[in-house]
């Protein structure tokens, strides 16, 4: 492996970070901006026997991150970075389910527990997929120190982990036939996100400071993205008493949090996230089938405006249209770009924004 972060100005861009987590701007606005090159290197990836290799196979894991950060271009603020995962569903795994592969983008579990009375979770640690995990992140860090950073793994927690297990309509159901036992299961299941999320950290801290995850945002501290779309579905009610506590005791063990909210139904718990001082920041994403970024200015604002940072994705177009009516304090737009020159035109726009 090449050393990637070596094409990236890293220094100046974890003070970029340092400001944005303050909700303040160093220089310009934090733009993520990552786009094919424009001369394409050839990597011979291995052939492999299944769709589970592709997942797990380490040799092939390795030679199709090589291809990536050979032939990806990061602007802006972008850090060559990759991240170990199995799934959303992969804490679920942890526990006791079957991790099935759909294709090499989807993965799922099949509910594995009938009834939550007696149900105790715990992380074995002989699971068969938190072994498979944590030898893909070993593998991975033995190759990424001083070349790209590795991000923390995907953690669905809370209930988005018990849906997983026992069937969303059945958790739903729960939630007014055994709203005790929820809650027990949900607390334990935070109890052991911690566990799993320390045991990365530890890993990961053994070659490069600081963490970094799906969501591009560098942390010099602890911080993945928290989450939980089985929390959107609910009503503000719901989600205060089964679903926030398990927020407040995460965002609080992390140095830096950013909360996930998905899709429009996830809106009705915003105004109850901006109020937890621990929590740093929101994503928002509309969801699949919905409006361009550009048409949600006002929930844009409105996170911006109470205090919060706000991670968006856009289109390339959508990106000068956003700078102009959003404060940049805070904010962190990420794009991708057709190609290289796309990339270099949008990066100028950028930087007419800055001090």
């Amino acid at each position: 492996m090449r050393p990637y972060l070596s094409e990236v100005d890293f220094e100046t861009i974890k003070q970029r970070f340092d400001a944005f987590w303050e909700c303040e701007i160093l220089d310009r606005p934090l733009i993520h901006i990552t786009a094919p090159r424009k001369h394409r290197v050839y990597v011979e990836i291995p052939n492999v026997k299944t769709l589970e290799d592709k997942w797990i196979n380490i040799d092939y894991i390795l030679k199709r991150l090589e291809y990536h950060f050979e032939n990806t271009v990061f602007l802006g603020d972008a850090i060559p970075q990759y991240w170990p995962n199995l799934g959303p569903n992969s804490l679920t795994a942890f526990l006791g389910g079957e991790l099935m592969f759909l294709d090499e983008e989807t993965s799922w579990v099949k509910p594995f527990i009938d009834d939550l009375e007696g149900f105790d979770p715990i992380l074995d640690k002989n699971n068969r997929w938190w072994r498979t995990m944590n030898n893909i992140l070993d593998a991975v860090c033995r190759v990424a120190e001083g070349n790209f950073l590795v991000g923390i793994p995907d953690l669905h927690y809370g209930g988005d982990a018990l849906a997983a297990m026992v069937g969303t309509q059945k958790l739903v159901r729960a939630l007014y036939t055994k709203p005790n036992e929820v809650k027990r299961l949900i607390g334990r299941i935070t109890e052991i996100c911690i566990q799993v999320f320390e045991a990365y950290y530890e890993r990961i801290s053994r070659i490069q400071e600081g963490s970094i995850s799906w969501i591009p945002a560098y942390s010099r501290g602890r911080f993945f993205p928290l989450q939980d779309d089985f929390s959107g579905l609910v009503s503000p009610k719901i989600f205060r008493e089964f679903f926030l506590e398990e927020q407040i005791a995460l965002s609080k063990h992390l140095d830096n949090s950013i909360f996930h909210l998905d899709g429009p139904m996830a809106l009705s718990n915003l105004d109850i996230l901006l109020k937890l001082d621990s929590i740093n920041g929101i994503q928002w994403v509309p969801g699949a089938g919905a409006l361009p970024m550009s048409k949600w200015v006002n929930v844009c604002r409105k996170i911006l405006e109470a205090g919060k940072c706000l991670q968006i994705s856009c289109e390339p177009w959508e990106v000068e249209f956003l700078l102009s009516k959003l404060k940049h304090e805070g904010l962190l737009l990420q794009t991708w770009c057709r190609d290289e020159d796309e990339a270099q035109r949008i990066l100028k726009i950028v930087g007419k924004y800055g001090r």
